[in-house]
């Protein structure tokens, strides 16, 4: 590992913006589960995740456009989430943190009914032949989600990965999700909702590329 990224993981350590994975799935329960909102934020507003948040462009925008919500970017990759850290506290964001956890481990650290919505943003397609259930939108990661969102909790997927849209596509299908909306490029000529328009560092490398950006927006099966 480089100097730098050794250098940004000694420095997560100071972070009040910041939790890494010091509770594990099998130990006690976690001390926020089910106390977010009033244990960390110091508020009653609801919680929205960005699921494998890299830098965290995507928390750190919707936190700075909804003033009157808390955001929650998870991310396995230390160095990566520095980034996002050092992005939210130059702007005086109070209601963004960054958790480094695996994604499967949700239902450790959040309680069923505590988050309202949840972005995935240009996650890894998983390509390679036995990987499929990586993806984001394989069955256990839709049953993980199950275990912490609120009935009805809007699900966000946005990816340039044909591939991984419609395998997501069928996912949501045969685990009985409703798909709310559908689109084949976000970026036409037609009007979208302005949360859609937020481009991570990946999003604008790949619209420089011509790639088309998909979204669903999805509701898990009751």
């Amino acid at each position: 590992m480089g100097r730098k990224k050794l250098w940004r993981l000694a420095e997560l350590e100071g972070f009040d913006n910041l939790i890494q994975f010091t509770d594990q799935p099998e130990q006690d329960a976690f001390r926020l589960r089910g106390a977010w909102a009033k244990g960390h934020f110091k508020n009653g507003n609801s919680i929205t995740l960005e699921l494998a948040c890299g830098k965290g462009d995507y928390t750190v925008a919707l936190a700075e456009k909804h003033p009157d919500r808390n955001f929650i970017g998870i991310d396995m990759k230390g160095p990566r989430l520095w980034s996002g850290c050092i992005a939210a506290q130059k702007l005086g964001l109070t209601n963004v943190a960054f958790l480094r956890i695996e994604i499967l481990n949700l239902p450790h650290y959040f309680a069923k009914d505590e988050i309202d919505e949840i972005w995935i943003t240009f996650p890894d397609p998983f390509l390679k032949n036995g990987s499929f259930n990586k993806r984001l939108t394989a069955t256990r990661y839709l049953e993980a989600y199950k275990q912490v969102t609120k009935e009805k909790a809007l699900i966000h997927l946005k990816t340039d990965s044909t591939p991984l849209f419609e395998f997501s596509l069928r996912s949501l299908r045969d685990n009985r999700c409703t798909v709310e909306e559908k689109i084949n490029d976000v970026h036409n000529d037609e009007e979208r909702h302005d949360d859609l328009y937020i481009k991570t560092n990946y999003e604008k490398k790949h619209l420089a590329d011509n790639r088309i950006i998909k979204y669903i927006r999805f509701l898990l099966a009751g």
